[in-house]
């Protein structure tokens, strides 16, 4: 994994760890959303075809990307 990276992913999670425990509320709210936004079933059994085109391009691009690096 590239270090920029790792420290990218550390900053991120200790934000994270440090608004459990000074900001639950905020915490407690983006759960909430991230919920009913992108774990709700009915909107993901609607959109499946969508979000499924967009993560196989994805994957295609992130292949084309580490392969193109490797040579």
């Amino acid at each position: 994994m590239n270090p920029w990276t790792q420290v990218i992913l550390g900053v991120f999670f200790l934000l994270w760890g440090l608004g459990y425990l000074y900001r639950p509320g905020l915490i407690q709210r983006m759960n909430a959303f991230l919920r009913e936004q992108v774990l709700n079933d009915a909107r993901i059994s609607l959109e499946r075809r969508k979000w499924g085109m967009f993560f196989l391009l994805l994957s295609l691009l992130f292949i084309y990307m580490g392969w193109s690096a490797l040579r």
